[in-house]
């Protein structure tokens, strides 16, 4: 039987959508509506959506703006990585070399050679440097102010670039999630889109659906068959 109550619904106000599903669902339908945009044909379609989902989630969907932040901690943090690793694999290690003779001090700063430098992950570049510290504290007595000073800058700058972004990062997922009444005009302007999008390709069903990722969006369960009838009770 045809539902009138469903074609003239919400058809995104489903609870099972959580809000990482719908913010991601958004921001790719945007960005297909972007691709499709010919001659400005949805430019409606963009603007209120776009106002719809930095209403509800805090900030714009398109990537020249959207977390502009996050990305500039990213490329200070890249910056930071390699000055250390450039640093602390050339001359640095070329000072070390020079100044112990010992092959065992020697690995007390360079454990293994200057491979593990190289191929060292964000989260473990303080575990090194706190090694490369203690090696220091250590055995350094002898070695020049310059060598002290340029290995603690670049050390200062990669620690503080890490605290940066784990604190941006923090921000982002405890930003404040729209209201309710939020979330209910975005998922409401994604049915006007579906709608307008149904009408637009009328003739060609199957492109309007191409605008919109049903793994964000699929998660309305069918309904229960219905139970088969049991076997009819023989009269009395």
């Amino acid at each position: 039987m045809l539902s009138f109550d469903k074609i003239f619904a919400d058809w995104f106000a489903d609870e099972a959508i959580s809000n990482p599903e719908l913010e991601a669902g958004v921001r790719d339908h945007l960005e297909r509506l972007r691709k499709g945009n010919e001659g400005g044909r949805f430019d409606a379609l963009i603007g209120s959506t776009e106002a719809r989902f930095t209403a509800y989630f805090g900030y714009r969907s398109d990537a020249s703006t959207g977390l502009s932040a996050g990305k500039g901690q990213t490329l200070t943090l890249d910056a930071a990585r390699e000055a250390v690793r450039k640093w602390i694999t050339g001359p640095g290690r070329e000072y070390v070399h020079y100044k112990l003779k010992d092959e065992a001090q020697r690995l007390r700063f360079y454990p293994k050679g200057a491979t593990e430098y190289h191929n060292a992950n964000y989260p473990e570049w303080p575990g090194l440097l706190e090694r490369f510290d203690k090696a220091l504290a250590e055995l350094g007595a002898g070695f020049e102010a310059d060598f002290k000073t340029t290995y603690a800058g670049h050390r200062d700058a990669l620690l503080a670039a890490l605290t940066a972004q784990s604190g941006q990062k923090k921000a982002q997922a405890d930003a404040r999630v729209g209201t309710k009444q939020e979330r209910a005009l975005l998922t409401r302007q994604l049915s006007r889109n579906a709608r307008q999008l149904g009408l637009d390709f009328d003739e060609q069903p199957g492109m309007a659906l191409t605008f919109f990722d049903r793994r964000y969006f699929n998660q309305h369960q069918p309904e229960p068959a219905p139970k088969p009838a049991g076997p009819p009770v023989p009269a009395g």
